[in-house]
């Protein structure tokens, strides 16, 4: 069954569709609603804002201009800039969860360790590169639908990306052992 079908029968009170959209999106909207607010609160909050508003307004959502996933994770964005503005805040929330450091194999530590180190040189990066970054490679959203969640040219998430990259690579060198060049410029 498409999501269209289900956000029709969903609207007109079917639980098992609405469950059905919940589970195919759920995990998509939660990861860049926490990304956005850095506390796991705030980001089940916007989770469940994000599918109510769906549910209340199913027409908003047009399947022949964009897939419920790429809407979903638009919703999600407007819901957090939304909060910022209402509290009057332009910083992004802290987490207050604390990672889960049960001691395992060595592998499995270093592939934590790794993970962490990823985590905390994404925090790092400004902003609309961590969001571009999240979107495209994360999420596997296209240069069109990153350009459309962030209202800007897909040119302009291009350049997003590609300094992202330059600088997670420059944070990540000491923990990945990787050596980096330096240009000098003159």
């Amino acid at each position: 069954m498409t999501d269209a079908e289900l956000i029709s029968r969903a609207a007109k009170g079917d639980q098992t569709a609405f469950e059905v959209l919940y589970e195919r999106h759920w995990k998509a909207v939660y990861s860049y609603a926490w990304l956005l607010a850095r506390s796991v609160p705030i980001a089940e909050d916007i989770t469940q804002e994000c599918f109510l508003a769906l549910l209340r307004k199913p027409l908003q959502f047009d399947s022949a201009r964009v897939q419920l996933r790429t809407w979903l994770i638009a919703v999600v964005r407007r819901q957090y800039w939304s909060r910022c503005r209402r509290s009057s805040r332009e910083e992004a929330f802290e987490d207050s969860e604390t990672p889960d450091t049960t001691p395992g194999v060595e592998g499995e530590l270093l592939q934590m360790e790794r993970a962490e180190a990823v985590r905390q040189a994404l925090a790092a990066l400004p902003e609309p590169q961590r969001e571009a970054l999240y979107l495209f490679e994360f999420e596997g959203l296209s240069l069109a639908e990153t350009a459309g969640i962030l209202n800007i040219d897909a040119n302009a998430v291009k350049a997003r990306l590609h300094r992202g990259r330059a600088q997670l690579k420059r944070l990540l060198a000491p923990v990945l052992g990787i050596k980096i060049e330096v240009k000098e410029r003159l």
